[in-house]
């Protein structure tokens, strides 16, 4: 067994029943911490719904999780709100060291400039200061160790498994390539997207929200490492909240930060936190107005039959690394169903799967030439 699976055994159990809502609350149950939210304050008021009226709801890690993968009550904030964020996944050294290769690399940092800029022209709510763009970097998960470690961790990290079985499913899959953003001082924000629904009304399958028979489904789900601490009011990511449940397209007044601003969340993040939302959620990201710079590892990961990015075509950037556990290589497959002989990772920490007759293999291998269809 792998360094990755040991660890998983440890502190996960091995047997997965996802409780019905109306069951009883483990007694594991993680701690709920109440937060503030806030709005920049490089943006003047311009009416009485700028004045923020909610609290942003978050979940600290418990010593321990009960066998559902997510407690009652986490499940209760993700379905209400479209987010919730789990304290403490990683520890500072580790947060230290994954800014260290960060800065190690720093000329390969991209900034977008003019039409890559995401916040709108000079003077619009999510332009920043009109000059300074946010900046991208990617290929984390191709650098030596032990820079990579925690970028590669995100994968199959003992304390993140249960959620992605909760939240995509036990044979989830990376679905887009890491990236990493950085926010300088004035940087612009990203006007807001996502949603259930298309700009036209129509549905948008590929980033559907859905609660049936007691379990959340999830088209594709972000998954955010925070490197470095930003608090309500700073800037960074932002989510309407509840509206990964909304049956009509955000008005582009709200998109662009111009109106019915207490809809919108700017939850504070410790360095170590994990923001996990659905992409059915309509998020944005903030102006950053800290004197620090900000940073975050966004992944994306999606259930085993479903792929919106195309980047596991290009094996040299996905599963092609020849160093890779058998638990990532298995959270890097490709997009097909568990029962052909997909590799998935369970809350046990092993690699299993279900199992396709060989007869039906030897079967199409004669139809086909290949022994999956």
């Amino acid at each position: 067994m792998s360094q990755t699976a040991t660890s998983l055994a440890a502190v996960a159990p091995k047997v997965v029943s996802i409780q019905t809502r109306g069951s009883a609350a483990s007694s594991s149950s993680p701690r709920v911490v109440q937060g503030r939210t806030g709005r920049p304050a490089l943006f003047p008021s311009r009416d009485t719904s700028s004045r923020p009226r909610r609290a942003a709801t978050v979940v600290a890690m418990s010593s321990a999780h009960d066998n559902s993968g997510m407690s009652d009550m986490e499940r209760y904030l993700f379905d209400l709100n479209g987010f919730i964020i789990v304290r403490n996944v990683f520890t500072a050294d580790e947060i230290a060291r994954a800014n260290a290769a960060i800065d190690a690399r720093s000329e390969r940092i991209v900034e977008r400039k003019g039409d890559l800029r995401l916040g709108g022209n000079k003077g619009d709510p999510l332009a920043g200061d009109g000059v300074t763009g946010r900046a991208d970097l990617g290929g984390m998960l191709e650098w030596p160790a032990p820079d990579r470690d925690l970028f590669r961790s995100v994968l199959t990290h003992p304390k993140l498994v249960p959620y992605y079985h909760a939240l995509v499913g036990e044979a989830y899959r990376m679905d887009h390539l890491p990236l990493l953003i950085q926010q300088a001082p004035g940087a612009d924000g990203f006007v807001f997207h996502g949603g259930k629904m298309n700009d036209d009304g129509t549905w948008c399958d590929e980033l559907a929200y859905h609660w049936n028979q007691g379990r959340m489904y999830n088209r594709l789900l972000a998954v955010s490492v925070a490197l470095t601490r930003t608090e309500p009011g700073d800037g960074g990511f932002c989510v309407v909240r509840g509206s990964h449940k909304s049956n009509l397209p955000c008005p582009p007044s709200i998109q662009r930060y111009e109106e019915h601003r207490d809809l919108v969340d700017n939850p504070g993040l410790e360095p170590g936190d994990v923001l996990f939302f659905t992409e059915a959620s309509t998020h944005g990201t903030l102006p950053w107005s800290a004197e620090h710079t900000r940073r975050a590892a966004l992944y994306r990961f999606a259930p085993a039959t479903s792929a919106y990015g195309r980047a596991y075509l290009t094996q040299t950037h996905w599963g092609g690394m020849d160093d890779l556990t058998d638990a990532e290589r298995a959270v890097l497959e490709p997009p097909y169903h568990q029962r052909l002989d997909r590799p998935a990772l369970t809350m046990g920490g092993t690699v299993a799967g279900q199992r396709r007759a060989e007869f039906k293999k030897e079967h199409d291998a004669k139809v086909f030439g290949s022994k999956y269809f």
